[in-house]
């Protein structure tokens, strides 16, 4: 809690915290009185990099909260598992009147997939369930870190997500393997469940192509020789939902 004049803190939020330890991010909707947060880890777990031994004892955070907002009170934990290592990123709906959002989870023990789970409130109880699953990609283990030699391959690490205004379209990011991907939402909150392994052979294969071209062109695959160009912004920003364009 921070004063809303000198910004000073005053204390903890939270009066009853119940089974929650771990923290990351959190979210709230108004119209239902609730907050909703997520777990990562302690200052200590993450200050100098993930720890290798915790991720695979399962230590980093795996579950999510629901909490009264105005009486700041825990009132549910929702698991996701204890393999479902690194609770992070929280996106809910930007409709007042809907009560889900998506989550990213970074990674997987069973087989280092990364996913997005949906929170969402059906009978006045709070739920999650995943709806999106991002597999590992195969690699040679005499090029990977020691800690991923067993697995053969390169986990994707969901690290953030977005939604877009219009609650249509799911945005994810993947450090671990370079990927970006924007997937439809329909019926109101269910993602369309695409088929990632095909947005990867078209990525490498678009990649290929490029780079061969670059080369026969004489210019460094890099883009270093390429000009900046100006962005569109004029032409691609608007406000939903507001029957007008923000800029002209």
């Amino acid at each position: 809690m921070l004063d809303c004049e000198t910004f000073d803190v005053l204390g903890q939020w939270e009066v009853d915290r119940g089974d929650q330890f771990l923290h990351y991010d959190f979210w709230w909707h108004l119209g239902f009185d609730t907050l909703l947060s997520s777990e990562w880890g302690t200052p200590n777990m993450i200050e100098n990099g993930v720890q290798p031994d915790l991720l695979l004892g399962g230590k980093y955070g795996h579950q999510m909260h629901v909490w009264d907002l105005r009486r700041r009170r825990h009132l549910q934990t929702l698991d996701l598992g204890s393999e479902q290592q690194m609770v992070l990123e929280m996106r809910p709906a930007h409709d007042p009147r809907k009560a889900y959002g998506f989550v990213g989870v970074v990674v997987s023990l069973k087989d280092l997939s990364a996913s997005v789970w949906l929170w969402h409130r059906a009978n006045g109880e709070w739920d999650v369930k995943k709806v999106i699953e991002i597999p590992a990609e195969p690699a040679d283990p005499e090029k990977l870190p020691a800690m991923l030699k067993d697995f053969k391959a390169v986990p994707p690490l969901v690290t953030d997500i977005n939604l877009s205004l219009d609650d249509k379209f799911l945005y994810v990011s993947c450090f671990g393997t370079g990927e970006f991907f924007a997937i439809r939402c329909f019926g109101s909150i269910q993602p369309k469940k695409d088929r990632l392994s095909a947005h990867r052979r078209h990525r490498q294969s678009r990649a290929a192509s490029q780079e061969a071209g670059s080369a026969a062109r004489g210019r460094p695959t890099n883009g270093g020789s390429e000009s900046r160009r100006q962005a569109n912004l004029f032409h691609q920003l608007a406000l939903c939902r507001v029957g007008r364009t923000v800029l002209s």
